[in-house]
């Protein structure tokens, strides 16, 4: 059954004319990913629907079948080697969750068995919603609802590993977890639920980050994390000021840098990056050397820590863009954001206009690049603010739209944006904002 907006798009809004037509968290329709409660560790049964735009050109009427017609069900467990190897390639190509509902049908061969850092496996495209304050509990504990932001599809996904740590993602559909009581850090691939265990943080705590009195849990917030190389983690701890790195079964962190002020960090094409108050840095790691920050390119300007200025990283179709947004005091003051290419290459910036028809949510820690042809509700080449704290000011407004250089005001409500129903803005603002709720 296709569910479906008027105008062809799922919307995360549940308004009162729309609550009977689109699933809810503990609806099968709703593309829920349960755990088999008969099979211990089984993997899950996913049945996925469009709920994107896309759905309209796949989904059409069911034609009225005569009573009298049996109905056909195709048994996938006889499926032979090739063909269901053949189909599981493709699939796992274009979409890991696709894979694994293909092999949860029909071959019991199990993805778990494959590493977390099997780059094949990475659900790329998928991010993890923000658990609501208010409303129904989901029907199982620890279960998280899930959106891949180049289709609008919607999955929910059942996540006991979240017991007790706090999660951060990263651009490769990855988790990374910090265990609230011992501190040791976790990766996680929420899909097929295969885990790796990292060093305990506390590791890269001095003497004097001690004796701060700071509790531990805090120092060590996780503000940005990702890939170093094919086998390295990168961390951001931005309490200590500090980047590092690990290895799966090392028994320390590396600090890459400490006591640097850094804002914000990502991995890109399967390196680290972040940005200092003068240029952005990417993480080199080698046989040779230990892991060292080197110049990827200079900005424009110094940033102005006093001013709140940031900047920001985003993946935009392959390209790593940048965001500048500055304070000018002109007409009781404003923001001015400037959009740039790192050219990674030339090692510079480039200035460029608007993001390609895509509109980029960005917040302290986090953004992300969507598209308006999948979200018919988002303007294009627009940029919209987090759910931040710095980033919800009386100069705040939220889109700016950089083709015509107008923006429009926001009334930032927490309460509402917590408690009420959340549309695919209010969704996105609050996941690049890390959930600071």
């Amino acid at each position: 059954m296709c569910l479906l907006h008027p105008d062809g798009a799922f919307l995360l809004r549940l308004r009162d004319e729309e609550k009977s037509s689109l699933p809810s968290p503990g609806d099968p329709s709703a593309g829920e990913a349960t755990e088999d409660s008969t099979r211990p560790g089984s993997l899950p049964r996913i049945r996925v629907p469009h709920l994107g735009r896309e759905a309209s050109t796949q989904c059409s009427p069911v034609a009225s079948r005569p009573a009298s017609t049996p109905i056909r069900i195709r048994d996938w467990t006889d499926l032979g080697a090739g063909p269901a190897g053949l189909i599981a390639e493709r699939l796992l190509a274009d979409d890991v969750a696709d894979y694994i509902s293909f092999r949860a049908a029909c071959c019991p061969t199990d993805p778990r068995a494959h590493g977390v850092l099997d780059r094949r496996f990475y659900p790329r495209h998928w991010i993890m919603l923000m658990k609501q304050t208010g409303g129904a509990p989901p029907p199982q504990p620890y279960q998280r609802r899930f959106m891949n932001v180049n289709t609008g599809r919607c999955r929910d996904v059942r996540i006991p590993l979240l017991r007790g740590h706090g999660a951060f993602p990263t651009t490769e559909g990855l988790l990374v977890l910090l265990d609230q009581s011992t501190f040791v850090v976790r990766l996680l691939n929420p899909f097929t639920r295969r885990a790796a265990e990292l060093p305990p943080a506390t590791t890269l705590l001095t003497q004097r980050e001690l004796e701060r009195g700071t509790p531990i849990v805090k120092l060590l917030k996780v503000t940005g994390a990702g890939l170093a190389d094919v086998s390295t983690i990168a961390v951001h701890f931005r309490s200590i000021e500090t980047v590092a790195v690990a290895k799966p079964g090392d028994a320390s962190w590396t600090a890459v840098e400490r006591d640097a002020w850094i804002r914000p960090a990502m991995s890109f094409a399967g390196r680290f990056y972040c940005a200092t108050g003068n240029a952005v840095m990417v993480v080199e790691t080698g046989a040779d050397h230990r892991p060292r920050l080197a110049l990827a390119a200079k900005l424009a300007s110094p940033l102005s820590r006093m001013m709140m200025d940031t900047v920001h990283l985003v993946d935009i179709e392959g390209e790593l863009v940048l965001v500048d947004r500055r304070t000018r005091f002109v007409d009781g003051g404003s923001r001015r954001y400037t959009v740039y290419r790192v050219d990674l290459d030339a090692r510079k910036i480039v200035p460029i206009r608007g993001f390609g028809g895509h509109a980029v949510f960005i917040g302290l820690k986090l953004a992300i690049a969507v598209s308006p042809s999948v979200f018919p509700s988002i303007s294009a080449d627009a940029i919209y603010l987090g759910f931040d704290e710095l980033l919800t000011g009386w100069m705040d407004n939220s889109p700016i739209h950089l083709m015509d250089d107008t923006s429009e005001p926001r009334d930032f409500d927490e309460d509402t944006v917590s408690y009420g129903p959340l549309g695919v803005d209010d969704h996105l603002s609050w996941f690049v904002a890390g959930y600071r709720s």
